[in-house]
């Protein structure tokens, strides 16, 4: 109704301003002359204002018509206005008894609802706050325990292994493992005092077998005595020209300070000592000697299979902690995993896996070790030896292959 009414004044102000310019322009109907034209003949001019006369009041017809539509239509609004106000009035008098009651309450739910939009906002921010800081917290552990474990593998030392009760049971593998560690590093020790002792012997009878032998080689053989006896007095003196002759030729040779060993001996004592260097090997004394060196040998070889089994149960100790170094740096790597763990917890097992890594660099150290006791073994592996030919030969084999540089070298000097 409102828009209704303002159109309808929007309607009047527009007419009016073409009725106030059709007065500027034409003047008033009581004026003798209008405006804006010259006087002429009383006909023509009296024609001219019954012509604009009668179309000024068809405009005016058309604009009291026009007036008297928007009064009844601004009449009928009015009454609707007033039915409508009417009806209103009556529903605020029934609603006044009963809002007389609900005024209180509803003054009370305003401030209740006040209240829990308040404590709504507050508990929102609160949340907020809540997640942030939850989320800066696990930024931060994740971050220490990069930085523990970094720290631990930097400094290890081993007095502050001491992990907490939840780790009880790797800290109780690890320090059975290093005890299993100084076992075997003292049986190594115990074995190469035995190998040491046990090469020792050998050399010395190695040395002892060779003198023999030597002693034998040097001797003078049956055949050279018989033909010295065979050959006459004729022949003799005949030789000794002919050495006196030759001797002139022949550049002289260094003289001998001594009898070479056997020269002195008797003919028997050199017949007896007339043997192979195979049979002097077993005389009543060698035989004795390579018995002994034979039982030797074997316990080296003893000796070198229990270091190789100890060796190949390290390589397996050193595999397990190996895998357990592997399996702690996939941890570390992994943050979200670490911030999830508690900080009791976290400290123990980095500390453990710190113990397990100082474990596998001493075992690795040990392994070298005992690569290379065995290695300075000399007795030849299992495989490298004929499976049909026995230990005895195989010795003497070893022995003559010593004997024969010291042979050459004693014949040739």
């Amino acid at each position: 109704m409102r828009k209704k009414m303002a159109k309808v004044d929007k309607e009047k102000d527009r007419l009016e301003q073409e009725l106030q310019k059709y007065r500027s322009f034409y003047g008033d109907l009581d004026s003798p002359h209008p405006k804006g034209e010259a006087g002429g003949p009383p006909t023509t001019r009296e024609s001219e204002l019954k012509l604009r006369l009668r179309l000024v009041e068809e405009e005016a017809n058309i604009l009291g018509r026009k007036i008297v539509e928007l009064e009844v239509e601004n009449r009928g609004l009015r009454a609707e206005l007033d039915d409508l106000r009417g009806e209103e009035s009556s529903n605020v008098g029934l609603s006044r008894a009963e809002g007389g009651m609900g005024r209180e309450q509803g003054s009370e739910l305003s401030e209740l609802r006040q209240q829990l939009q308040l404590v709504e906002d507050e508990a929102e921010l609160l949340r907020r706050n809540l997640a942030d800081v939850e989320e800066q917290n696990k930024r931060v552990t994740c971050e220490l325990n990069k930085l523990r474990f970094k720290e631990g593998t930097r400094h290890t030392s081993g007095g502050n292994a001491t992990g907490p009760a939840s780790g009880a049971g790797d800290s109780s593998k690890a320090e059975a493992l290093q005890e299993e560690l100084k076992a075997a590093r003292k049986q190594i020790n115990e074995l190469s005092g035995k190998v040491m002792q046990l090469q020792y012997e050998n050399r010395v009878l190695l040395s002892n077998m060779q003198r023999y032998d030597l002693t034998s080689h040097l001797a003078i053989t049956p055949r050279d005595s018989d033909a010295e006896s065979d050959t006459g007095p004729g022949i003799g003196g005949r030789r000794g020209s002919d050495d006196d002759s030759s001797s002139s030729r022949l550049p002289p040779h260094r003289k001998r300070e001594g009898p070479v060993g056997g020269e002195s001996d008797s003919e028997e004592v050199r017949n007896a000592r007339c043997l192979t260097p195979t049979r002097s090997l077993y005389s009543p004394e060698s035989a004795r000697l390579l018995s002994r060196s034979i039982r030797d040998r074997q316990q080296m070889i003893d000796i070198r299979a229990e270091a190789e089994r100890l060796g190949r149960t390290i390589d397996r100790l050193i595999a397990d902690t190996s895998t357990i170094i592997a399996e702690a740096r996939v941890f570390v790597a992994n943050g979200d995993l670490f911030g999830r763990m508690e900080d009791d917890d976290d400290g123990g097992r980095i500390r453990e896996h710190e113990l397990l890594y100082r474990i596998n660099s001493q075992m690795k150290a040990f392994r070298k070790e005992l690569q290379g006791f065995i290695d300075r073994l000399e007795v030849p592996k299992p495989e490298e030896r004929d499976p049909e030919e026995p230990l005895s030969v195989s010795l003497a084999r070893v022995c003559v292959g010593h004997e024969l540089p010291f042979y050459y070298f004693a014949l040739f000097s």
